[in-house]
């Protein structure tokens, strides 16, 4: 017993130095166990003093969306179907492209919502609504929140909604509403993007500012800021793999124009050979600018031929490298090494 209160006055003191409001357990509560222990008949009944409500921190797949200001906020223009007509505090129940709704999701999403009226000091639960998002909808889901309940009622491609207890639930199904306009980023976070990354949807100018910022999350994911801890994430080499695939289809899919924009002349240019870049142009107009050594890479294959080993000696390493290349391609064979020119001796 001293052990207890020992440990029961350190308890105290720690909270009274981290200033943390925390719940505080009475003498009464081992007193109520011990009775019921005593009452109940024997062999019946288990009685716990104490249990875990969450195997896992409450906090894992759940998004909190808070108000901050007062007043009408504008209408979102994207995603409407998850982030439309949220109330003061949404509680956002997240399944991933490799996860299902299982049948406990509903009842954890109704422990977490009235836990978070707790801890959040809400005295109206009006205050708070509840979303769903999920690849689609399971008969096990669906039947727990009949259970408890909840009857929900489909109110558009994708959606539906109903009452889990005294909170307003919508559920959005992403493989059903990312056919949406407005709603092609919820293909990121389907299956979809797993199997077939590059089956995204063609997204709009406002879309593809935001798969940009996905884009950057995702490289931090992998390669985290300096001072930034690197975390375990399940699925994580998928979500990389998978954005990369998806960002490759979505620049084929852009006009020229679009893909160079932002550009340098330089930086394009930078990705193609000395031929390419003259290709099309005038004699005169291809010499324009260039160095001896780009001059000569310019050349097509039979000029290169007929040009003497005591020229091409002149040129430095790497265009005689790249000349050696382009002439053992043409021949189908590699071409043997050049003797080196030894100049005249000191």
């Amino acid at each position: 017993m001293a052990k207890g209160n020992r440990m029961a006055t350190t308890r105290e003191v720690r909270s009274s130095q981290r200033q943390r409001r925390v719940r505080v357990y009475t003498a009464w509560h081992p007193v109520l166990v011990a009775l019921l222990e005593h009452v109940l008949p024997e062999g019946w009944y288990q009685c716990i003093s104490e249990f875990q409500l969450a195997r896992e921190p409450l906090r894992v797949d759940i998004v909190i969306l808070r108000r901050s200001r007062r007043g009408a906020p504008p209408r979102p223009r994207l995603l409407t179907s998850l982030v439309g007509e949220l109330a003061e505090h949404t509680l956002v129940h997240f399944k991933g492209p490799t996860d299902e709704l299982e049948r406990d999701d509903a009842r954890m999403l109704l422990a977490y919502a009235l836990q978070y009226l707790v801890v959040a000091e809400i005295d109206d639960p009006g205050a708070v609504a509840l979303r769903v998002l999920a690849p689609r909808l399971t008969p096990r889901f669906t039947e727990a929140l009949r259970s408890l309940g909840c009857t929900l009622t489909p109110t558009g491609p994708g959606t539906q909604e109903g009452r889990l207890g005294v909170f307003p639930l919508r559920v959005v199904e992403t493989v059903a509403a990312n056919a949406r306009e407005g709603e092609h980023l919820l293909y990121t976070v389907t299956p979809g993007m797993v199997a077939d990354p590059g089956g995204i949807p063609a997204l709009s100018p406002a879309e593809v500012a935001v798969f940009w910022a996905l884009l950057e999350h995702v490289e931090q994911v992998r390669h985290p800021l300096p001072g930034q801890r690197k975390r375990h994430m399940k699925d994580e080499k998928r979500v990389v793999e998978s954005f990369e695939q998806a960002l490759a289809r979505l620049v084929a899919r852009l006009p020229p124009e679009q893909r160079l924009a932002g550009l340098a002349p330089e930086q394009v240019l930078q990705a193609y050979a000395p031929e390419q870049r003259l290709a099309g142009l005038a004699p005169e107009q291809r010499l324009a600018g260039l160095t001896e050594a780009q001059a000569v890479l310019a050349l097509p294959d039979a000029m290169l031929r007929a040009l003497s080993e005591e020229y091409l000696a002149t040129l430095p390493r790497q265009t005689q490298a790249a000349i050696q290349k382009r002439l053992g391609a043409a021949s189908g064979r590699q071409p043997a090494r050049r003797r080196r020119t030894r100049g005249p001796s000191k």
